[in-house]
């Protein structure tokens, strides 16, 4: 009888086993987490509804992109995006009003002016990772005229401060915006220019 009794909780014992195996895992699109996955999915799809230039998002939370108006900083804003970085200097025409704006209504945001090819520079591109460390993962739009001074600060970034292979910080760039600035890029990270 007591071999009997021990195979039945042996057989019970495996069923119980084999049922908690072949329970589905949690969705990963259920709890708190996708909450804040489809916050910037939504800012993006905003970005694009609303016309902001070359809205793009090379990065998880990360939008690039050229100008924001106050109206598309408003829908922006809406959508959760958290902090806002101008790579213009004030002297540009358009920009300049953003500091205004983040001070009366109460956003986080950073200007970090840089020109052309000659702001590509080491101290810029320190200055620009530790406003990146600031942001954290919170959802962020970090933009200029055209994105294409961002492509070149986030493939610079990625090369300098966080190790990436220049081939692998170039195709971030490319994917962030960047244009008439990459073979200026290039060089810095030691790439070849490219071919006209």
């Amino acid at each position: 009888m007591k071999i009997w009794i021990r195979h039945l909780a042996l057989a019970a014992t495996v069923v119980i086993l084999s049922a908690c195996a072949t329970e589905e895992p949690p969705s990963a699109d259920t709890g708190p987490e996708a909450a804040v996955s489809s916050v910037p999915d939504a800012a993006l799809a905003i970005a694009i509804d609303q016309g902001v230039r070359n809205a793009r998002m090379p990065v998880e939370g990360l939008i690039t992109a050229g100008q924001p108006s106050s109206e598309q900083f408003a829908a922006l804003r809406s959508a959760g995006v958290a902090h806002f970085v101008s790579l213009r200097p004030t002297t540009e025409d358009g920009a300049g009003w953003e500091e205004g704006l983040a001070s009366s209504e109460g956003f986080d945001f950073n200007r970090l002016p840089i020109s052309g090819a000659g702001s590509l520079t080491r101290e810029n591109v320190e200055a620009f990772a530790a406003i990146m460390d600031d942001v954290g993962d919170e959802p962020a739009v970090i933009y200029c005229a055209s994105s294409n001074r961002v492509g070149a600060m986030l493939a610079l970034k990625a090369h300098w401060i966080d190790g990436a292979s220049p081939e692998a910080a170039l195709e971030l760039g490319r994917s962030s915006g960047l244009s008439s600035l990459e073979d200026p890029v290039r060089e810095l990270i030691g790439l070849e220019p490219s071919r006209p």
